[in-house]
């Protein structure tokens, strides 16, 4: 028989060594790739990606999913909204808009997130009857994180393992790519992931979830104890062994048989377990939420508490529409570009909500005789320009039966009010009948003062009615006051 030769056999292939040039690319790739800051990951030894898989727990999921609804269904807008571009635009990102959502909130969970567009130059839209080609969407969607690096000075490569040429590229951020990161830095590109600073307690949970089951598994179940003073035991074992299967069991008279049950009485092992699960489901509610209800209030609640969880709720809303809405106006520039459209706005969400407490402020303002501006109304309430019409002064004239008096005197009872006086003055259906210029002169000149004119022309008219007093009056205080003004005139 021949012998094998050793070393022949154990030596290594010629082939399975790099070459020199690929081995120092690599090397130098190596080091010059930023590692991830998150100290969780490094400590756990886990890579970033890895963390999707703690989306499979009931409670995180649960959690992360009341956020994403919250977002996928917030109202958004585009700024002009009035042009055949904007309705091409809405009519477009709603088929896709929950992909591109949810793709870009998921950079809050695992740092950073990825989207890549295809688009279609044959796309067409159509509104009443009216056909408009356009350069559109063919798919957009959230691609593979471990694919991309991101880079400190904002870039984003994609790594040669997953590209065609086998070298690392440099993405088109503008048309192709779009990438939303979370609190990033210079020292961590990658981002702040949420669900690391949840690792532990999910690890923490699944374990002791395990150990749990195993516990109920193997002392859940009563136990059968049987005493036999005869020393049988190998007959008292069979007997409880086949008692498991049949429920029934014969024993002599001096045998005896006991179930012992493992309940909370059993070193509190039940009450242990639940303490420790619903801690590691409030700090899950806390990190996700940021804060709830059931956090520290159990038994218990308050108008007041609802309210902060409301207030809660809402923060968290618009740190995600903060995060997420450089992306999406991303891609609605992309589309402008790509078809020569002038560039719109995206606004998700409600930018300026009424609050009832400035309104009512602006009320009693108003009230109280202040005048707010449209300019007011557009930069406190969010209103577009338009929103608010402006007032139009028009000219006219008020009508009024009132006399214009020339002097101002006590000519009528003082205690009637000015729209009083105008009703008795309306109500006098009377023809008036006034002096004649004669005797105007010689009232005149019988009268000193205003008083004694007053005086003097109830004596020449008894019988006049307050209207037809009134009117004659008013021109002999007229005509006295022209005749003083000529006879002035004429001695200077």
């Amino acid at each position: 028989m021949a012998k094998k030769d050793k070393k022949k056999s154990n030596s290594k292939p010629e082939t399975g060594m790099l070459y020199s040039h690929e081995a120092e690319l690599a090397f130098i790739n190596y080091l010059t790739r930023m590692p991830d800051g998150d100290e969780v990951l490094k400590k756990a030894g886990i890579t970033r990606q890895r963390l999707k898989v703690m989306m499979f727990d009931d409670e995180i999921y649960q959690c992360v999913e009341k956020r994403q609804d919250k977002l996928e269904s917030a109202p958004w807008r585009l700024e002009p909204a009035d042009t055949t571009a904007a309705q091409i635009l809405n009519d477009h990102l709603r088929e896709w808009w929950s992909d591109i959502v949810l793709g870009a909130q998921n950079a809050r969970w695992y740092g950073y997130s990825v989207l890549e567009a295809v688009y279609n130059p044959e796309a067409i839209n159509t509104d009443d009857n009216v056909v408009t080609p356009f350069i559109g969407l063919q798919w957009i969607g959230e691609k593979p994180m471990q694919w991309y690096e991101p880079r400190n000075d904002g870039q984003l490569v994609l790594k040669r393992d997953y590209s065609k040429t086998h070298k690392d590229e440099i993405c088109d951020q503008k048309f192709k790519h779009f990438m939303t990161r979370c609190k990033p830095t210079f020292e961590n590109p990658y981002g702040e992931a949420l669900l690391s600073r949840l690792y532990w307690v999910w690890f923490f949970k699944n374990s002791g979830f395990k150990f749990w089951a195993k516990f109920v598994e193997q002392y859940g179940l009563p136990m059968l104890v049987g005493k036999s003073t005869t020393g049988q035991n190998t007959e008292m074992r069979d007997a409880l062994l086949r008692a498991h299967a049949s429920k029934v069991i014969a024993i002599s008279q001096s045998d005896s048989v006991e179930i012992v049950s493992s309940g909370s009485t059993s070193g509190s092992a039940s009450g242990t377990y639940d303490t420790f699960d619903k801690n590691l489901e409030r700090r899950i509610q806390k990190v996700i939420l940021g804060q709830t209800l059931t956090s520290g209030t159990d038994g218990a609640g308050s108008r007041a508490l609802g309210e902060i969880h409301l207030e809660v709720q809402n923060s968290k809303f618009k740190a995600d529409v903060r995060m997420i809405l450089p992306t999406i106006q991303a891609i609605v520039n992309a589309l402008c570009d790509l078809n020569g459209w002038e560039r719109h706005q995206i606004i998700i969400g409600e930018e300026k909500s009424l609050e009832v407490e400035k309104a009512d402020r602006d009320v009693k303002l108003k009230n109280a005789g202040a005048n707010l501006t449209s300019q007011y109304f557009q930069r406190e309430y969010g209103l577009e320009q338009g929103d608010v019409a402006e007032p139009v002064q028009t000219a006219f004239t008020q009508f009024t039966a009132l006399p214009k008096t020339a002097f101002n005197f006590k000519a009528q009872a003082s205690k009637l009010s000015p729209a009083q006086q105008e009703v008795e003055e309306l109500t006098d259906t009377q023809d008036l009948q006034l002096l004649n210029p004669d005797q105007v002169k010689e009232l005149i000149f019988k009268s000193d003062s205003p008083e004694s004119l007053a005086y003097n022309l109830m004596q020449l008219i008894p019988d006049a009615t307050r209207s037809q007093f009134a009117a004659n009056l008013d021109q002999c205080l007229y005509a006295a006051d022209v005749l003083g003004y000529v006879t002035a005139n004429s001695e200077k």
